[in-house]
């Protein structure tokens, strides 16, 4: 049994799908399975991990007869993992050497943590540094998919939290992951810079935006209650999905009030622009899109960051600032 497994699925990838392999093998901890699902490529992505599984039997091969999409290939590829450890990896990515010792060690070290993820470059197409993401959070967690890239989790968290939904597509991993953490209650963050993860204009992430939207919002309604559940009274998290909400113009009646319940303040926000001033529970990408929506119905931001109180953002000059304590003896 190897102490890694690692699915790499792809699908035309033969850009950059030799530089992805390329980091697996050279990897530090060398105890791993590669396990390679090619879903219908038409370029020559087939021969050129044929060529790589010729030279290393820890490389293998499922080829899809029809196109499945991402949660299928990863289900299929996981399947057929036998190893400790599990994780995934695109085509157009790459791991840096430690990577994958860097977070068995961690899984070794701490036997409560189900899954792991780490801070992560982000290049170009061209490969060219950008900047480095390193933003997991617990709370994060339950309004955007923190996880980055670079994680790895335990094989018995696969056998109890099944395969990847395939209803969730474009979002299959933020699902996945947020089901990993309704049912263990925590998700490890290891500070470390150990992945490269590429941006351009093939991506999914770059074609899909809109799906990829619809599609989380979709699965916000699903989890809402969980959510509302594990929020533990922040009601910047709430008021942010709301937001969200909102601006896709997919706020139902049963969200609505479940969100009202929790948050009573945004009552006054429900039909249109309030008629009266209102209070927005936190000032930095959740201000700004409350802002787009309500404007100068406004009355102020309460943010945990002393730097963001105030009537309006940063980015408009603050002009007012409320001391924390204030926000919270008079409005929770």
């Amino acid at each position: 049994m190897p102490k890694v497994s690692i699915v790499l699925p792809t699908y035309n990838g033969e850009k950059y799908i030799k530089e992805s392999i390329e980091s697996i093998l050279s990897q530090t901890l060398t105890d791993w399975e590669l396990i390679i699902v090619n879903d219908c490529s038409k370029d020559t992505t087939a021969s050129i991990i044929s060529e790589y599984a010729s030279e290393d039997d820890r490389i293998k091969i499922i080829t899809n007869e029809q196109n499945q999409k991402l949660p299928e290939s990863l289900n299929l590829g996981f399947r057929q993992a036998c190893g400790e450890y599990l994780t995934w990896t695109s085509d157009d990515n790459m791991y840096k050497p430690q990577a994958l010792k860097t977070m068995a060690d961690y899984l070794d070290s701490n036997q409560e943590c189900p899954m792991v993820c780490t801070a992560m470059d982000v290049i170009d197409a061209d490969g060219v540094y950008l900047y480095t993401m390193t933003d997991y959070s617990d709370e994060k967690m339950l309004y955007t998919n923190c996880v980055g890239a670079c994680f790895m989790y335990r094989y018995e968290v696969m056998k109890k939290i099944g395969d990847y939904d395939n209803d969730k597509f474009l979002v299959e991993d933020y699902d996945y992951w947020l089901r990993i953490f309704f049912n263990y209650g925590k998700i490890d963050f290891i500070d470390k810079n150990i992945y490269k993860y590429r941006i351009h204009e093939q991506s999914l992430t770059k074609q899909r935006k809109l799906q990829i939207s619809m599609q989380l919002m979709k699965m916000r309604k699903q989890y809402l209650d969980n959510i509302i559940n594990m929020c533990n009274n922040e009601k910047y998290i709430l008021c942010s999905i709301y937001c969200d909400f909102m601006l896709e113009e997919c706020l139902d009646n049963v969200s609505r009030n479940k969100l009202i319940k929790a948050v009573p303040e945004v009552n006054a926000i429900c039909e249109g622009v309030p008629s009266e001033q209102i209070v927005i529970y936190g000032a930095g990408n959740i201000g700004k899109k409350a802002y787009a929506l309500y404007k100068d119905s406004v009355l102020y931001y309460a943010d945990q960051n002393p730097l963001l109180y105030g009537k309006k953002l940063m980015v408009w000059k603050l002009s007012c600032r409320i001391k924390y304590q204030k926000y919270k003896a008079n409005l929770i």
